[in-house]
């Protein structure tokens, strides 16, 4: 098993029901992407994960990886997605409509290129298109130095996944 250069896990405050994986001065929409996977779009530069609250805070674990995880853990995650993003700057975060997080800036750990991202989410059907003043969903990312390749779906077994899964495709 690879083991993390860093782990950091925070609450990442979201609104319109996503957060952000981008470089420090990237913008993103969600409408710009294709989530038709259901949990996270990309555009080759950025990333948005979808969540099940419209507003509120997640809790987000990101571990930075020097080469790609071994094995996927899927027994604790009802969605679980990887995919491309490239940081042209080396300046890849994490961030939801405030302050990214102490922790959360440089994702590009390597510096300026391509990145995978292994995305795994748990809790989306709790609340879904609600606000919430608490966290009641729970992501984690994987991220390391990979060359760009086609989006790899693990598990899918969510209803908001399935709700979004049906009105883009």
């Amino acid at each position: 098993m690879t083991e993390p250069v860093r782990t950091t896990t925070a609450e990442v405050h979201v609104s319109y029901g996503f957060f952000q994986i981008r470089d420090l001065d990237g913008q993103v929409t969600d409408q710009a992407f294709d989530a038709s996977n259901g949990l996270v779009g990309t555009d080759a530069t950025a990333a948005v994960v979808l969540t099940g609250i419209k507003s509120g805070p997640v809790n987000l674990t990101v571990e930075l990886l020097d080469t790609a995880p071994g094995s996927v853990d899927l027994d604790d995650w009802d969605e679980v997605v990887e995919v491309s993003v490239d940081s042209e700057d080396g300046e890849l975060l994490a961030c939801g409509d405030l302050d990214t997080p102490p922790g959360f800036m440089d994702l590009s750990h390597t510096g300026p290129g391509t990145y995978r991202l292994r995305v795994h989410a748990r809790g989306r059907d709790t609340a879904p298109k609600a606000p919430v003043d608490e966290p009641v969903e729970d992501y984690k990312i994987s991220v390391w130095p990979a060359p760009e390749a086609a989006e790899t779906i693990y598990k899918q077994s969510d209803n908001h996944g399935q709700e979004i899964r049906t009105t883009r495709s």
